[in-house]
């Protein structure tokens, strides 16, 4: 089990009246090769087993492996030409917006500094001794930090949270280093330690957003929404960063003599980072008018909006009462209470089409974080039908009547 490569596939759907279900649909095992016709071979195979119609697919997300989003013979454009061969010509594909943020983040040319940091974590964790020693000499400080978190190449929430740690305890972690005679000259650079400082405060930055875009149920729209909010602050910090203004960068606000010509190299950065985002989130751009005549209806521009939902739009944002309910209630009760699918046809299925999208693969990485407990060393046998049935389980939102199902099992009697 542990060289054998697994494909999780999540289906999101929404029933008629705006009741949204996202659960694990099937786990399988790719013993031989992961070519995107065996993924394709999975997908379709997973569609019968539940027999659902390729037809009412309405979108897809992965998260960005080249045998899933290769150009003319990827998963997603075999599944998109399968689509339309039985009509389905509006299926939308997206990259998992958690994954692109991740890539966005690498983009930030600051290795002359991640290399000295992971270096000096990687050294206090590699020996048992010098990891204890290293927490018996901050415990003994009263320092507000007991550990120093290790460094994991992966995920840009575990870096941010890293490099706050290290950059607050450099003092100790210098006189850690001299007491085994060795040294950290850069904590002792005025340039490099301010570029450490930078760093800390733009990996908080992205933590935040990070954080907010995971999680079961989001709306697609909301993401998108998380993803330019960002990107607006980007520009914020670029025009300020060029005019030496460091409001929202409060460590490298504390280093001393930081100069004009310093600030406008960090504010190159933020645009290099700022057009990292814009190429990386293209494919929810161009959707764009579709979040919007779905979030925002009564304001959104009819001229911009496909021709099916102009005439209803024109209506809509004259009507009164149905506006005013928007603005009481949330988006999803909005369209479950109030909206009226007889009155605006067209609408009511713009909605359910919006609602069963999936914007991350939150769910997916999840999942293979529980299947790391699942498939533990101290077992002895799991199979692949076992491995997915637990994580099934471990997945699923859907409340168990274990009373109801027991009720149906014969019970166990003695002979």
């Amino acid at each position: 089990m542990t060289d054998t490569a697994q494909i999780a596939i999540f289906i999101r759907g929404v029933d008629a009246h705006f009741n949204k279900t996202e659960e694990l649909a099937a786990l399988y095992p790719l013993k031989d090769t992961t070519k995107s016709r065996d993924l394709l071979e999975v997908v379709t195979s997973t569609l019968n087993r539940f027999s659902l119609q390729i037809e009412n697919l309405s979108g897809l997300t992965t998260d960005g492996a080249p045998a899933i989003v290769g150009k003319h013979e990827g998963l997603v454009k075999l599944i998109e030409n399968e689509a339309s061969k039985v009509g389905n010509t509006s299926l939308l594909n997206f990259h998992c917006i958690i994954h692109q943020e991740n890539l966005c983040a690498k983009s930030l040319k600051m290795d002359h500094v991640m290399k000295v940091v992971v270096k000096v974590v990687n050294f206090i964790r590699s020996k048992g001794l010098n990891h204890r020693q290293f927490q018996e000499f901050l415990k003994s400080l009263d320092s507000e930090y007991g550990d120093v978190t290790f460094f994991a190449e992966v995920r840009w929430l575990t870096r941010a949270k890293m490099l706050k740690r290290v950059f607050d305890l450099k003092q100790e972690i210098q006189s850690v280093f001299e007491s085994k005679s060795k040294s950290i000259p850069e904590f002792q650079d005025k340039e490099w330690v301010s570029d450490f400082a930078f760093l800390v405060d733009i990996t908080s930055h992205l933590n935040e957003v990070n954080t907010s875009l995971q999680g079961k149920d989001h709306l697609i729209n909301n993401l998108h929404d998380l993803v330019s909010a960002f990107q607006m602050k980007l520009g914020l910090w670029e025009q300020q960063l060029g005019t030496n203004n460091l409001t929202h960068f409060p460590t490298l606000s504390k280093q001393p003599d930081i100069t004009l010509a310093t600030t406008a190299r960090y504010a190159s950065l933020i645009s290099d980072l700022k057009l990292e985002f814009e190429n990386r989130f293209q494919d929810f751009k161009k959707h764009h008018i579709l979040f919007s005549a779905f979030a925002t209806p009564f304001s959104t521009d009819i001229g911009s909006l496909p021709g099916y939902l102009q005439m209803e739009c024109c209506e809509m944002q004259c009507d009164a009462q149905l506006k005013e309910k928007l603005h009481q209630v949330g988006l999803e009760d909005f369209y479950r209470k109030y909206f009226d699918k007889e009155k605006y046809p067209a609408f009511y299925k713009h909605a359910l089409f919006m609602i069963s999208l999936f914007g991350n693969t939150y769910v997916c990485e999840q999942l293979f974080s529980r299947m790391k407990y699942i498939k533990s060393q101290m077992r002895t046998r799991i199979t692949d039908v076992h491995l997915e049935n637990c994580l099934r389980v471990a997945t699923t939102s859907i409340n168990l009547n274990i009373d109801l199902l027991s009720t149906g099992k014969q019970s166990q009697i003695s002979h």
